[in-house]
């Protein structure tokens, strides 16, 4: 089992009052017999606000709608947790609704920023309404200044999720940056979550700053999590580890060995933020990702080759 990269298939060149840049975090769902990518677009401030983009599922790089007249979810009220900015950490369709779980962004004073944990609800894809206004995933001793990048899937009667903790910031590639790994831990409705789950993946900070926004999905009987790599070279790239009983995850990462970051393209320096999806269409497994600049130079996808 292999990803091998496809395509380049999308970058905003079109700027207006709310969106003037990038295509960050794409989490993409199969929605209505199409392939809906909702993704962070930015201010000039820069400010993340989710919107979305539809592709054709049998052709992914044809794009079917680009949301450019609102974003879906807008920035949080002043002094909440994601009042300067927000971006998708996953996507899932439960019940016929989707939950969009988004990671908010609040400015520090001794830190640059925290991140914390929100969910919005929607019935038709479009209107999204917020769960709270505070965190469901909040600050906790295992994550005082990250806790979030959630994913979460509904198995049997429990909804399984994966996200990122940090406690630290580390100068790197100019700049304080968070560093963080990844957790896991079972919700019984998939919005109420406990205090502390279960590490199950590490950053090699020899390399390695931290393992963003983690994707759990089932392939069969086995589960997965794919990650961003956030590399201490600023090559940002892709991780995954995986599981027969979510308890014990292994490192999958040669998932990956085929795909390599092009020499002077979109994702030259950047391949990161995966969301997988199913498209029932073709049979096959998606791939998407942010391109560089954080998806200032679009998004792409690869496909999942099985054995």
């Amino acid at each position: 089992m292999k990803f091998i990269k496809k395509d380049k298939i999308f970058e905003w060149t079109s700027p207006n009052d709310w969106w003037k840049s990038n295509t960050m975090a794409p989490s993409a769902i199969y929605w209505e017999s199409k392939i809906r990518v909702f993704i962070g677009a930015w201010d000039e401030k820069p400010v993340s606000r989710i919107t979305y983009i539809d592709l054709d599922p049998v052709n992914p790089t044809k794009i079917l709608k680009i949301k450019d007249d609102s974003p879906v979810l807008d920035v949080g009220a002043v002094g909440m947790f994601d009042d300067n900015g927000v971006f998708p950490g996953h996507v899932s369709i439960v019940d016929n609704k989707i939950y969009l779980y988004y990671t908010g962004f609040q400015t520090g004073v001794n830190v640059p920023h925290y991140n914390f944990g929100g969910l919005a609800i929607s019935d038709d894809g479009d209107n999204f309404k917020r769960v709270s206004k505070a965190p469901i995933l909040d600050r906790s001793d295992e994550g005082l200044l990250v806790r979030a990048g959630q994913s979460v899937i509904k198995d049997g009667d429990s909804y399984k999720s994966t996200y990122s903790i940090g406690s630290e910031f580390a100068h790197v590639g100019g700049k304080l940056r968070p560093t963080y790994d990844v957790c896991f831990q079972e919700s019984i409705d998939g919005i109420n979550f406990k205090n502390s789950g279960n590490k199950i993946v590490s950053a090699d900070r020899s390399v390695e700053h931290g393992l963003g926004r983690p994707q759990i999905i089932k392939l069969g009987n086995k589960f997965f999590t794919f990650y961003t790599r956030r590399m201490l070279d600023m090559k940002y790239f892709m991780g995954a580890a995986s599981s027969f009983d979510c308890v014990s995850w292994t490192k999958e990462n040669d998932l990956f060995n085929r795909i390599k970051h092009s020499d002077d393209g979109f994702d030259s320096e950047m391949i990161y933020f995966p969301s997988v999806v199913y498209v029932p269409d073709t049979k096959k497994y998606l791939l998407f990702y942010s391109g560089n600049g954080f998806g200032k130079s679009g998004i792409g996808y690869c496909e999942l080759l099985q054995d």
